[in-house]
């Protein structure tokens, strides 16, 4: 046998299974039918193909927005971000240097240091020992001790009777510019008062 006839022999007993087992009209519709319904696919499946586009939109947002270009350049001139500015400059052949200080920094500093005048000047302190001629204060934030005579306590007292406080006894006193005690009164209740 060559291939030629093999090959007819082949082709016709294809043509006769093909006969023997040809579908009717309605197999045929059945089939169209089933193909048809398959294309419904199932929820699940393609809730997570969107669910992986949007993270994947996500991820290349955040990608961009990393890569751009947020702070300054290193060599940009703004003098508001330093704290503090040196000018060096020639006067008549003479060298000059001049510190220029933020306007912000400078107004904390002053307040600061208004706040530390005030405290300075207006503190208080308990009596810690008392003498015929000398009292000793200790003022609350035991970094001070006041040691005054009592001419001086008769002088700076509101009251006469400044020689009824005890020992314990909480005082408020004032100072002025020079540091000079310019008055001390006893607080009331000054036992159940707490040093602050």
């Amino acid at each position: 046998m060559n291939d030629e006839q093999l090959d007819k022999q082949l082709k016709a007993e294809f043509n006769r299974h093909k006969q023997q087992n040809k579908l009717s009209r309605a197999q045929v519709n059945q089939f169209k039918k089933q193909c048809k319904s398959q294309k419904n696919r199932p929820l699940w499946p393609r809730m997570q193909w969107t669910f992986t586009s949007l993270a994947a939109v996500f991820l290349a947002y955040l990608l961009f927005i990393e890569s751009q270009p947020t702070h300054q350049p290193l060599y940009v001139l703004d003098v508001e971000q330093y704290q503090q500015v040196e000018v060096h400059t020639l006067q008549e052949g003479q060298y000059s240097r001049a510190l220029i200080l933020q306007k912000q920094q400078l107004d904390s500093a002053k307040q600061t240091a208004t706040d530390n005048l005030n405290q300075v000047y207006a503190t208080r302190g308990r009596l810690i020992e008392k003498h015929a001629d000398t009292w000793f204060i200790a003022d609350c934030q035991q970094q001070t001790l006041l040691e005054i005579s009592t001419e001086l306590i008769a002088q700076i007292t509101q009251k006469n009777d400044y020689q009824a406080n005890q020992v314990g006894t909480l005082l408020a006193f004032r100072r002025n510019a020079q540091g000079q005690l310019v008055s001390l009164a006893a607080l009331e209740n000054s036992d159940s008062a707490t040093c602050s």
